[in-house]
């Protein structure tokens, strides 16, 4: 009989849902704080505030291989046959990488795959919320893992930041461009297109961000049956709910969530205020 279990990492953990499934285990990322190192675990959301407010250096790192081996091997005790590994996207991230690595350093007859889809953080979280429902339905490994690639094949994360200067520590924007963009109060919208965040647009209002983000959804609507939409905000709650509001509005049908909370390392990299939107459909 198959008894089927999800390893996520830490990053995908932007919604309390997920914490009630025993077939879901994490490995987790880790954050350097003025040099003393933590889990993502070990961070709440109000020491993240703290942190960026108060200018701490922050850096981030990957799960090792050993963290995953740790994990998988828990599984194998509990009896697991199958195990389906879901992490944040190859492109911003070498956690796919310490997967794989564990998946050859295990020696066992655990049937383990790893993922690592075109999304992350809250877009994952998205996708996790069907296939935690199918696996605690006792849908087939088979037809778990045909769910994954149905519902991971054209995922959609996209938002906006009320300040570019942690896209510019991370790279995505060069110091003038950050300049021009603070002086002039450009609203950057940022999306992850095959597997990195870009920045797509920039905007000067967030009505305007807003129906770039109805655009968005309203091409997933004419094209699928089923559209499964996160909405995110973080400390823009105002644009948050005015967003669902014009969904639901419009697109009845679309399941809506909602998520208030990116975890620690999302923080070091965005920031502490913005608002956005995860999309799956299939």
């Amino acid at each position: 009989m198959e008894k089927i279990g999800l390893l996520i990492d830490s990053t995908s953990l932007t919604t309390k849902e997920l914490e009630k499934y025993d077939f879901i285990k994490k490995v987790y990322l880790k954050v350097s704080v003025d040099g003393e190192n933590f889990l993502e675990k070990d961070l709440t959301k109000e020491q993240m505030l703290k942190n960026i407010e108060n200018h701490a250096k922050m850096l981030t790192s990957q799960p090792s291989p050993g963290d995953f081996v740790e994990v998988l091997q828990e599984f194998e005790k509990e009896k697991y046959t199958h195990v389906i590994v879901i992490v944040l996207s190859e492109k911003i991230s070498g956690t796919f990488q310490s997967a794989l690595l564990a998946k050859k350093m295990i020696k066992s007859d655990l049937n383990v795959t790893v993922h690592s889809p075109n999304a992350a953080s809250f877009g994952i979280a998205n996708g996790l919320r069907l296939l935690s429902k199918d696996i605690e339905n006792k849908m087939t490994y088979d037809d778990v893992l045909k769910r994954y690639y149905e519902i991971f094949k054209e995922p959609l994360i996209a938002f906006t930041l009320s300040n570019l200067k942690h896209l510019f520590k991370g790279g995505r924007l060069n110091r003038v461009q950050a300049l021009i963009g603070t002086v002039l109060r450009i609203k950057p919208i940022v999306q992850m297109i095959d597997g990195k965040l870009e920045m797509v647009q920039k905007e000067r209002t967030n009505i305007a961000c807003q129906e770039f983000f109805l655009e968005k959804i309203d091409a997933y609507v004419k094209k699928y049956e089923n559209v499964y939409l996160d909405i995110i905000n973080l400390n823009m709650e105002k644009w948050g709910a005015k967003l669902k509001k014009a969904v639901e509005e419009k697109y009845p049908k679309v399941k809506i969530y909602t998520t208030d909370y990116v975890s620690p390392v999302f923080y070091v990299h965005l920031g502490d205020k913005g608002f956005g939107i995860s999309v799956i459909a299939y």
